[in-house]
């Protein structure tokens, strides 16, 4: 998808293309190597980093509700409540490692769509004080990749 496609997305549209293609991307990168349960894990951890930026002024009730819901469209709701509430088993320092990575990732681009999308995107609960520290600079296409090691 171009970018002028994604100028014309709402902010709710594009977080879900971002958790669409991170899924994705999970999926091809592990598929069986890596057990379902951990790949909503990572999954939630990239998501909670996306939308951390724009839900920064929300209590945090409001931006797990958010999360909840945006997981909810990709898989079924008892998987979701697992990973929001799963925490790595002690010892498993791949899964530590990654959850931080993909998290970062996901609040980079947070970042970006805020700072790409200041005036095209309605954004109710974006901070000025976020929105002025994104860098502007392009989203990358297959976001997890860069954090997700073999």
């Amino acid at each position: 998808m171009s970018d002028d496609t994604a100028i014309g997305r709402s902010l709710s549209e594009e977080i879900g293309y971002w958790l669409e293609s991170a899924s994705r991307t999970l999926e091809k990168r592990y598929g069986n190597g890596v057990p379902l349960a951990k790949q909503d894990i990572l999954l939630a951890h990239y998501l909670y980093g996306l939308t951390a930026v724009v839900h920064a002024g929300d209590a945090p009730a409001a931006h797990l509700a958010a999360v909840r819901s945006y997981l909810g469209r990709l898989i079924p709701d008892e998987r979701v409540a697992r990973a929001l509430q799963a925490v790595p088993e002690e010892g498993d320092s791949w899964l530590e490692n990654t959850l931080d990575r993909v998290e970062a990732i996901g609040e980079k681009q947070g970042h970006a769509l805020l700072a790409r999308g200041a005036d095209v995107i309605p954004f109710s609960s974006r901070h000025a004080s976020v929105a002025g520290s994104a860098e502007p600079a392009a989203i990358e296409r297959d976001p997890p990749k860069e954090a997700l090691p073999q």
